[in-house]
């Protein structure tokens, strides 16, 4: 009896620690829309009044950047596996490799590596610098578009779709579709938004085991080098990788290459379009290009990553529980003034910008150089056609609540006898 009573007077005081040292906050982090830009005012806030906080679905947020990064970085307490909001079930489509730790998602980074290593991206530039000029074509004649719609979420997705899995284009808008309700269901009801995402899971890996089945059919010299069809004889250990386990790697290159960069170029641009100062200087000196991407993707980063204890720990002083789960705001870390001064302001001549835009750790996303070099295209050609754009005061815009922060819109609207054809 006193060793029980010992041990729940020690679970007691860890409990009253976990909630002195992470307060509830009732900020709703997914679902639904706001203001433009409100989310960064939201997680400022948050970050202002504590490092970690405990939301209303019981997992800690840490919002600054030196938590964000430790706990990102000990990939042997803090696993990436999914989970299900809506049931004690851990029902969901499982994203391989982003959803297994350990060795075997070294063995599957290793597999990856070549197809987004420097030397494979720059085998794109030409490709990338058409595609940016071919949707600007599009509407530069017009005086306006609609940024995210018309040029961010086409540029990129294109790009991977074609290049990169070989899927092809012409089913663009429906893979569009399908990616906004996977990351962004407007519902902020948790099992209404598990739903939407697994419906829209579903619809997708049905797609993907078709692509796979035809593809199996094809000789090998004739399926092409993308990577569907390289993956289909890669092996691990010496064994053929599983039939399952090529759908959810296939889908996760499929959520994973839809989205960041297009989120990315919205905030970029509309940062841009509001600040005439730092679009003028683009548009005179574009050798700033390079470190004006890495600058916007610290003050505009967009992803909050998910991690679970597998073991009882202690993040900054603070016990953790084994099963408890994380939320490692990114965009809350970049912009922490302990480690970057007046961090919310854009300063195209900072010298440190060793953001988090990324990740940490294992998981640090391997396409990043990939997406680097979409961002640096699309504002170098943008602007040598379209050096003054504004964004139009006339059309409401909005911004939404997911774990992958975007505008859904952004009117951006110039004089067409000032554009270079």
């Amino acid at each position: 009896m006193a060793q029980t009573e010992h041990t729940t007077s020690d679970a007691d005081e860890r409990d009253t620690l976990i909630a002195q040292r992470c307060p509830y906050s009732d900020i709703v982090l997914f679902g639904g829309d706001r203001e433009p830009l409100a989310g960064y005012a939201e997680l400022d806030t948050l970050r202002e009044s504590g490092p970690a906080h405990t939301l209303s679905s019981g997992e800690i947020i840490y919002t600054t950047y030196d938590l964000v990064q430790e706990v990102a970085q000990r990939a042997d307490v803090f696993h990436s596996k999914p989970h299900d909001p809506s049931s004690s079930e851990e029902a969901h489509f499982a994203l391989v490799p982003q959803t297994v730790d350990g060795p075997i998602h070294v063995k599957w980074r290793r597999l990856l590596a070549s197809s987004f290593s420097p030397g494979a991206v720059a085998r794109l530039e030409d490709s990338l610098r058409a595609r940016v000029n071919e949707l600007i074509d599009g509407f530069i004649d017009r005086g306006h578009c609609d940024f995210v719609q018309e040029f961010a979420l086409r540029f990129p997705t294109a790009i991977f779709l074609e290049h990169i899995i070989g899927l092809p284009v012409e089913k663009l808008d429906q893979f569009i579709a399908w990616e906004t309700d996977i990351l962004h269901p407007r519902s902020t009801d948790p099992a209404e938004q598990h739903q939407a995402v697994i419906q829209a899971q579903t619809e997708v890996t049905a797609y993907l085991s078709e692509i796979l089945e035809e593809r199996r059919k094809t000789p090998a010299e004739e399926r092409g080098t993308d990577l569907i069809s390289r993956a289909m004889d890669w092996q691990i250990d010496g064994e053929p990788i599983p039939h399952e386990d090529l759908l959810s790697f296939y889908l996760l290159l499929f959520e994973a290459g839809l989205d960041t960069v297009t989120a990315s170029l919205g905030y970029g641009f509309h940062h841009l379009a509001s600040h005439p100062a730092d679009r003028d200087r683009v548009v005179a000196d574009p050798a700033v290009i390079p470190n004006a991407v890495e600058e916007l993707l610290r003050t505009y980063s967009v992803v909050a990553i998910t991690r679970t204890a597998v073991a009882d720990a202690e993040v900054d002083g603070c016990p953790v529980k084994k099963g408890q789960r994380f939320v490692l705001s990114l965009p809350a870390g970049n912009r922490d003034e302990q480690h970057f001064p007046d961090a919310a302001a854009v300063d195209f001549d900072r010298s440190d910008i060793s953001h988090l835009a990324f990740g940490a750790g294992p998981h640090r996303c391997l396409g990043s150089h990939l997406a680097r070099r979409e961002l640096a295209i699309a504002y170098e050609e943008w602007h040598k056609r379209i050096p003054v754009y504004e964004v139009d005061p006339d059309i409401p815009f909005t911004e939404n609540r997911s774990t992958m922060m975007g505008l859904n819109n952004l009117p951006l609207k110039w004089d067409p006898a000032a554009t270079r054809k």
